[in-house]
């Protein structure tokens, strides 16, 4: 243990006097007792955008029925947070900071040097034992990193600058125990939190350690564990273009697979965070806006899950939804909905607010405060911690009185109307009283002595023929692409001009949900034009905060490294050459696709010439041996899924689509699309490799000097500086990041600019079908309208030439001229435009500093599984070792997979390399039969690795035990 935490924890067990409790519970209450700096001053609350940040001197407290108090875990230096009780109540799992004095934080990354790391103690003996040690465990090809060191190694070495964070510690039935972690040492893609904090699952002792949620590149909070076994979890919902402020609730098996939404922020700007599960079964989730409300907000109910047959969640325009309650800053109650609202949600305090304004004034003239940091305690009674006063940062119109947090319960866990409903159980204004809870076994406030066990990661070989026992791969797949609802479901409608779509440019702000918070159609288009879908990998960014190539070294329009794996066509005809339909009478527009487990991934729908007609702003992923085909859909949530079961893919005999060995792409010939394949592993476009040259070779002669061509400059490279960003080359600034209109023809709205998801007047994110360069290129406009559909100025740039009577919000870019290069010059090839297609599609990549750690560099581990023997007691006999191994980037290293164990194998030593033993059952699987079963054992580990071209390496190890051997009397079958 800690020398400091040791000394804090032996000088507790203090009997403290109780100075409001006003309510008396039959039960103990564990909570964090945090400092308080009176009214005028703040303090720190982790909360979504600085979840590793809190005052020094929180500490971890053990409240009596009769007002009573001891200190369990004193904070000194640092602080207690994330508390949690075990099944039996006899543990108390948090996380401890070590030090959070000023001159222990990194003012730069405003993170602390020393990380946090999991504790438990003993409610009975006092003895602490701690779970993690500041475990490092970079993407080693992607910085030059010492992996014993994050902090301050050599200058030589990257390193992070600051610590270590495991964070959000929630017992799992089995003897597991699921938390957060930045050890990987990722960056999030957008600015909003800070480190990136993923789950994983490990056993109660700290061994087999396993990362559950690879797709989280963004980061998680707070893993809580329902009744039927899943865990819910915060997740940080910023893909994509979508608003860098919004987080939702997911769930996910202990394994990692069937991760599935419970509700997600469409409704910007939304934090929906610190979750409980009543006795009864519901769910209740705070919102609240970041940062400026130190996680206080609003608390809503829900059910966990529907009946089978019931979609969960309403459409995208919140059809049918009843409104919830909520009561704004000014005193003015109304209710709301937003898209994909769940069914059954409502808000039980509605009352307050969870918007970034006070909380409104009550009828005795105080404002009613805001809650946050639910717990469940026994008879469906919801613990909370709530603060009178306006609980906001700002001036809107006060801050004062800050905090005054303290613990309180909601009878029955019901709607209630007023603070006067709460009942007090402490609240000591020297201090902030967080975290309640119930120190009662499991199966007093859930009726059973532990959540459902989910089966672990099964990987047997028995769900498909693509999927062998071991195997590091998965299948993915859908019913339907027709089945969707990729549309916004908010339009303003005195602007509704584009046909339920966001307008092309207007000067009205959140005009349209559609990217930035809900849906993600790029232009008009009908299901008939919908031919092919794109599977895109998703990398994380390493931080290489400071040393070598220190800081990211490429940029797209979401900051997200995105990979092609494949692109499928989806049509399908019968021996006639006639269209298969579904079920629904519909074209069949299933598919499925192997592609390597625990690699992030996501999707774009393609029309016939390959350009993005929607695309799934969700990170999605793969455990070993998992197949995903039950989405039903492309973002239907409000529909009733359409079976995978009966549709072509799911005929017997259908080979999926092995992108672990082929990378398909869309192509044409002869004016028609057709495929084409490329080397297994990803594609990719960048500018200054892929664009710049083409532009180079067949634009510049035209686009150059003072008068170009369209107004373009195409041969001007000078870099044009970004305050607080960077410098691009004035080439791709022009056409990928010119929303202030710096250069070229400015937009007729007031200003000038280019917004909505505009990059500039050539380029819009992420939609190749709505960019004008797009248009020049093919010769024709693309997007589904017409010039007619919609006003343009005669002379670009100049909104007095719009036709009289026109709105500018209204307004778009008309298609005129000819295709470029015009004629007589060579036009591109297919090829080349496909080029330019995949480039704006996959966010305008570019490389900004050293292209060896840019938009191609490989940083994600390579997969890596060990299924036989599996993790905890193997209840039958192990007659094999087996392991599986991919890599869909860079490749796996020749020679460089791993293998040893701290027991006698194959009549090697302890500690002895086994690779040279593996044999290979199929592709990316690796087998070592055993002659004999293995015998008796209790905690024996194996130990697997393997490296990646790039130097990424991945290390599973595996602690185990057995059972004996069976009678081996009857081997040969005779009796």
């Amino acid at each position: 243990m800690n020398t400091c935490l040791q000394r804090l924890v032996l000088a507790v067990c203090i009997l403290l006097p109780e100075l409001a409790l006003a309510g008396s519970l039959p039960y103990d209450i564990v909570y964090v007792r945090q400092p308080r700096f009176g009214d005028n001053q703040n303090t720190n609350w982790p909360e979504v955008f600085h979840p590793a940040m809190l005052d020094p001197g929180a500490d971890l407290m053990l409240l009596h029925p009769n007002g009573n108090e001891e200190v369990l875990v004193a904070g000194g230096n640092g602080s207690v947070t994330d508390p949690v009780v075990s099944f039996d109540a006899q543990w108390v799992y948090y996380s401890y900071f070590p030090d959070l004095r000023p001159q222990a934080i990194n003012t730069q990354r405003d993170l602390p040097y020393q990380g946090a790391d999991i504790y438990r103690i003993n409610l009975n003996t006092r003895v602490v034992q701690r779970l993690t040690h500041g475990e490092f465990t970079p993407n080693t090809g992607a910085g030059n990193w010492d992996e014993s060191n994050p902090l301050d190694p050599p200058s030589q070495f990257n390193r992070l600058g600051y610590g270590i964070f495991n964070l959000g510690p929630m017992p799992l039935p089995g003897g597991r125990i699921a938390f957060t972690s930045n050890r990987n040492g990722f960056q999030p893609p957008k600015g909003y939190t800070n480190p990136t904090l993923q789950l994983y699952v490990m056993d109660e002792d700290g061994g087999n350690v396993t990362a559950i949620a690879p797709m989280s590149i963004g980061s998680t909070l707070h893993p809580t564990v329902l009744a039927d076994g899943r865990i819910m979890f915060s997740t940080y919902e910023s893909q994509g273009l979508r608003d860098q402020r919004l987080w939702g609730v997911w769930t996910i098996w202990p394994d990692g697979r069937h991760w599935a939404p419970l509700i997600s922020a469409f409704r910007r700007p939304q934090s929906l965070h610190f979750m409980t599960q009543l006795s009864g079964g519901d769910v209740v989730v705070v919102d609240y806006y970041n940062l400026n409300n130190n996680g206080f907000g609003t608390l809503y109910r829900m059910p966990p899950a529907l009946p089978p047959g019931q979609p969960a969640f309403y459409d995208a325009f919140a059809t049918g939804a009843p409104e919830i309650g909520r009561t704004t800053g000014s005193g003015l109650v109304y209710g709301f909905t937003f898209p994909f609202q769940p069914v059954g949600l409502r808000s039980i305090t509605p009352f307050t607010t969870g918007e970034d304004e006070a909380a409104p004034v009550g009828t005795n003239g105080i404002r009613v405060g805001k809650f946050t940091q639910p717990s469940a305690a026994p008879g469906n009674d919801l613990l909370v911690v709530w603060t009178p006063g306006p609980a906001n940062d700002l001036n809107r119109p006060s801050p004062i009185p800050y905090y005054d947090a303290g613990l309180y319960l909601i009878p029955n866990g019901e709607t209630i109307n007023s603070p006067a409903e709460l009942v007090t159980i402490k609240n000591n204004p020297a201090y902030n009283e967080a975290w309640p809870r119930a120190v009662v076994p499991y199966s007093a406030i859930h009726g059973i002595a532990e959540p459902v066990n989910l089966p672990w990661l099964p990987n047997d070989g028995s769900l498909h023929a693509a999927l062998p026992a071991g195997t590091p791969n998965g299948l993915v797949g859908t019913s339907s692409f027709y089945k969707r609802e990729s549309f916004p479901g908010l339009v303003t409608p005195w602007s509704n001009t584009f046909d339920g779509l966001d307008s092309f440019n207007t000067a009205e702000n959140e005009q349209s949900s559609h990217w930035e918070g809900q849906g993600a159609d790029a232009g008009l288009y009908s299901n008939s034009d919908i031919w092919a879908v794109r599977v895109l990998a998703m990398e994380p960014n390493t931080h290489r905060s400071y040393g070598p190539n220190a800081g990211r070294q490429f940029h797209n329009h979401a900051n997200e490294r995105l990979r092609v794996m494949g692109e499928i066509p989806l049509r399908k005809t019968n021996g006639n050459g006639q269209p298969l339909l579904d079920s629904e009478g519909n074209p069949d527009t299933s598919f499925l696709a192997r592609l390597p487990a625990d690699t992030p991934f996501t999707f774009q729908t393609l029309d016939r010439r390959g350009m993005v007609l929607n695309m799934a702003q969700t990170w999605h992923q793969l455990r070993p041996g998992e197949m995903r085909v039950d989405c039903g859909g492309c973002h239907a949530h409000s529909q009733v899924p359409l079976p995978f079961a009966g549709t072509a893919a799911s005929a017997p005999g259908f080979q999926p689509v092995d992108l672990t060995s082929t990378l398909p792409l869309l192509t044409v010939v002869n004016g028609e699309p057709a495929q084409r394949s490329v080397a297994p592993g990803s594609y990719d476009v960048e500018f200054l490799a892929d664009i710049r040259p083409i532009l180079q070779a067949r634009c510049v002669s035209c686009h150059q000097g003072a008068n170009p061509a369209g107004n373009l400059n195409l041969n001007d490279l000078t870099e044009i500086e970004i305050p607080n960003v960077g410098g691009y080359p004035g080439d791709y600034y022009r056409l990928a990041m010119d929303d202030a209109a710096q250069f070229g023809y400015r937009s007729v709205i007031g200003s000038g600019r280019w917004r909505q998801t505009n990059a500039s007047r050539y380029v819009r994110m992420f939609q190749s079908r709505r960019s004008l360069l797009i248009w020049k290129i093919f010769g024709q406009r693309l997007d589904g309208w017409t010039n007619a559909d919609h006003p343009t100025e005669s002379v670009p740039g100049n909104a007095a030439t719009l036709p009289a009577g026109a709105d500018p919000n209204a307004a778009d870019i008309d298609f005129t001229g000819s295709i470029m290069p015009p004629p007589p010059a060579q036009g591109l090839s297919e090829e080349e435009k496909l080029t330019f297609v995949r480039w704006i599609d996959l966010g305008a990549p570019i490389d900004t500093g050293n292209a060896a750690f840019g938009w191609r560099l490989d940083d994600l581990k390579p997969t890596l599984t060990v299924s036989s023997p599996r993790p905890g007691l193997n209840t039958t006999a192990v007659n094999v070792i087996r392991i599986g191994a991919a890599d869909i980037n860079s490749g796996l290293a020749p020679g460089s997979l791993s293998l040893t164990a701290d027991f006698v194998v194959a009549g090697r030593p302890a500690g002895s390399e086994l690779a040279d033993l593996l044999q290979t059952s199929s592709a990316g699987i690796f087998v070592l039969p055993l002659a004999a079963p293995l015998p008796e054992m209790v905690h024996a580990n194996l130990h697997a690795s393997v490296r990646d071209v790039q130097g990424n390496i991945t290390r599973v190890h595996v602690t185990f035990s057995t059972i004996e051997a069976p009678d081996l009397i009857f081997a040969d079958n005779i009796e």
